[in-house]
C-alpha cells in the first residue's frame, strides 16, 4: 500500500466510526484481548498512513476490515504469538458474566483460520459474500463454498447447543 497520510480529522473519524467494530473483529479472530488492542490500533494506523491510496472501490468499512483481517494475519504468525495468551484468555474475560455460554464462541475457535474468517465476516460483521470476496481476495464461490464448509463443521460442534 502506498499514498499519502490522511489528515487528523481522517484518524479521529475512522476511529470514531470504526474503531470499536475493528477492536472486536480483532478480538474475536485473535483470541487475546490485548493482542487484539495492538491490532486495532496497527489497523486504524495502517489505514491512515495510506488513506491517499483508498479508492472507494469498497466501502470504507471493507477496506478497514480487509486492513484488519491482514494485520490478524501478520500478527498470528509472529515469533511473539507463542508467548501470549491462548483464545482461553478472551473466554475467560467473555464468560465473566453469570449466564454466558462460550459455546458457539468455542466451536468458531476450534476451526480452521480460512473457515473461522468466513464466519466472523458473516455473522459477525455481517457481510455480503461479495464484500467477503474482496476482502479475502477469493472468488465469491470460494468464499461461498468456504462459508458452506465452515457451516458443516459447526453443526456438529454444536448439535447440542441448539434446540433444532
Amino acid at each position: 500500500m502506498g499514498g499519502r497520510p490522511g489528515s487528523q480529522a481522517d484518524l479521529e473519524r475512522l476511529m470514531e466510526h470504526y474503531g470499536t467494530d475493528i477492536l472486536r473483529l480483532c478480538a474475536l479472530h485473535l483470541g487475546d484481548p490485548a493482542l487484539a488492542e495492538d491490532a486495532a490500533q496497527e489497523t486504524m494506523l495502517r489505514a491512515w498512513r495510506n488513506y491517499g491510496s483508498y479508492r472507494g472501490e469498497a466501502s470504507e468499512r471493507t477496506w478497514l476490515i480487509a486492513i484488519a483481517l491482514n494485520v490478524c494475519r501478520d500478527l498470528l504468525r509472529s515469533p511473539w504469538r507463542t508467548r501470549r495468551a491462548g483464545p482461553e484468555a478472551l473466554l475467560k474475560l467473555a464468560s465473566a458474566g453469570p449466564e454466558y455460554d462460550d459455546t458457539p464462541l468455542r466451536a468458531v475457535y476450534a476451526l480452521p483460520r480460512k473457515y473461522r474468517e468466513v464466519i466472523l465476516l458473516r455473522y459477525y460483521e455481517e457481510l455480503s459474500l461479495e464484500e467477503m470476496a474482496r476482502i479475502l481476495r477469493a472468488p465469491p464461490g470460494t468464499v461461498s463454498a468456504r462459508l458452506t464448509r465452515a457451516k458443516q463443521k459447526l453443526r456438529p460442534m454444536l448439535e447440542e447447543w441448539y434446540y433444532d
